[in-house]
């Protein structure tokens, strides 16, 4: 695939559906006269979450795998019933039962997002849900029945049975499916095991080269503990022969993280650089880690996190949530109660009554880092780039408006190697750009020594 920069791969060569639909239809209302909406009163393409809804559906709280750093703790063999998954349609589609928390003329579009536990152990439920929404969104003349896509999270075990496979087929265009393989099978097998300990990699391997069959900008996601941080580099490079293009990847929030793992991400992004840097590598694969947005002090106020009550989730016996990090099942502290905010018989309640969604709504980049722990996060010179989860620090808090700050050196150890990939980029590439050293000094000298860090300062 040709960089839509013409120079490197970027976030701009794997958009997702919502960051380009978006756009469309904010052009669309500006033929028709509606350049604002009342309900963000500016334009939605701020705001891709307002312009296209996404509702998940937890079809399931079992999985086939045990994943040592699966946040899903409290994982239950429920499923969604049939009865329930008719229900959930009905409901979704429904302007009465919804009570205001999204309107189908600011968010005429829908990603209808299946998640687990694995969901692809409850293919039948999903085919349904899918089937039977077309159907009923066509009756009611809805606009979610042409503007809509289908986005799966799944481990892959079950990506090649049949059964999967014409699902796939009859919903040709309309799936973005990510199958999640964490680089090389030493990487993938350390943490991604069956419940015996078998590690998943030769059978999730198998699953992803079909699906590059089928899609060119295929790419994966690789989540970083502290458990196999230090296999990084071999794992995207393993990524990059089997031919895959991208590597959405990350560090969890949760806690563990040492000065000493922000070193080894250091190293392991350095050594990923000069890989990317050989060979044009940088026009052939997209590793997210790498990102010239970040780095710098974030002077927005919105909170970027989805789980603020913009989107919402569907558990396998009806009841409703701002994100499944609310439910139980993905909840470790024993002091934490789950927050449904309705169900899909009696409907959603209204956003103005309920406290919860209030305060989720009241969350900004600022309010959530007014304690003694977190602080430091408003003068950040770093701050931007740096992730969040509203419900890990609700789970970790008691307190979505509390930010948990484990992934601090991680982002600085990031930041770091972002000065040495970006510049080195610019240089072959002769663009006339500089990626900013803005890290404190003493913050790099934890994780780098001095001879390193005047280095990154010439570059």
């Amino acid at each position: 695939m040709e960089p839509v920069n013409g120079l490197f791969l970027d976030s701009a060569d794997f958009k997702q559906w919502q960051d380009d639909f978006s756009p469309k239809l904010d052009k669309y209302d500006k033929l028709c006269g509606r350049e604002a909406c009342e309900t963000c009163e500016s334009s939605c393409s701020i705001d891709p979450d307002l312009r296209v809804k996404n509702i998940t559906f937890v079809v399931t709280e079992k999985c086939n795998l045990d994943c040592s750093y699966c946040y899903e703790c409290h994982k239950t063999g429920a499923r969604m019933t049939k009865e329930v998954a008719k229900q959930a349609v009905d409901f979704i589609l429904n302007e009465e039962l919804v009570n205001g928390y999204y309107n189908f003329d600011v968010s005429p579009a829908v990603i209808l997002e299946f998640i687990g536990g694995e969901p692809l152990l409850e293919i039948d439920i999903m085919d349904y849900i899918v089937e039977y929404f077309k159907i009923r969104a066509f009756e009611l003349n809805h606009p979610w029945a042409m503007n809509y896509m289908i986005s799966i999270t799944s481990n892959g075990v079950l990506f090649k049975t049949q059964k999967v496979q014409d699902f796939m087929k009859r919903n040709v265009g309309r799936v973005n499916i990510g199958i999640t393989i964490d680089g090389n099978k030493e990487l993938h097998d350390k943490c991604r095991v069956f419940p015996n300990g078998s590690g998943s990699y030769d059978i999730v391997e198998e699953a992803v080269k079909l699906w590059m069959q089928d899609d060119e900008r295929a790419q994966t996601k690789i989540t970083l503990s502290p458990d196999n941080v230090m296999y990084l580099n071999d794992a995207l490079q393993n990524i990059r022969k089997l031919g895959l293009t991208g590597a959405f990847t990350n560090c969890v929030f949760e806690e563990g993280w040492t000065t000493e793992h922000a070193k080894i991400l250091y190293t392991e992004m350095i050594k990923l650089s000069d890989f990317m840097l050989e060979d044009e590598n940088y026009k052939k694969f997209y590793c997210s880690l790498f990102d010239q947005t970040i780095g710098s002090k974030n002077e927005e106020t919105r909170n970027w996190c989805g789980g603020n009550g913009s989107m919402l989730a569907i558990a396998p016996d009806g009841r409703c949530f701002p994100c499944i990090r609310f439910m139980k099942y993905s909840l470790s502290n024993p002091e934490v109660v789950e927050q449904p905010i309705g169900d899909i018989w009696n409907g959603l309640e209204r956003k103005e009554d309920n406290e919860w969604l209030n305060k989720l709504k009241q969350i900004t980049m600022q309010s959530q880092c007014n304690y003694d722990d977190n602080r430091k996060c408003l003068d950040c010179e770093i701050s931007k780039g740096c992730s969040l989860c509203s419900g890990y620090n609700y789970d970790y808090y008691n307190d979505p408006n509390h930010k948990v700050t484990f992934i601090c050196e991680m982002h600085q150890a990031r930041v770091l190697a972002n000065t040495y990939y970006w510049n080195k980029l610019y240089e072959i590439l002769k663009i006339d750009k500089h990626f900013d050293l803005n890290i404190r000094e003493d913050w790099a000298l934890n994780i780098i020594d001095k001879e390193e860090y005047e280095m990154l300062k010439k570059l």
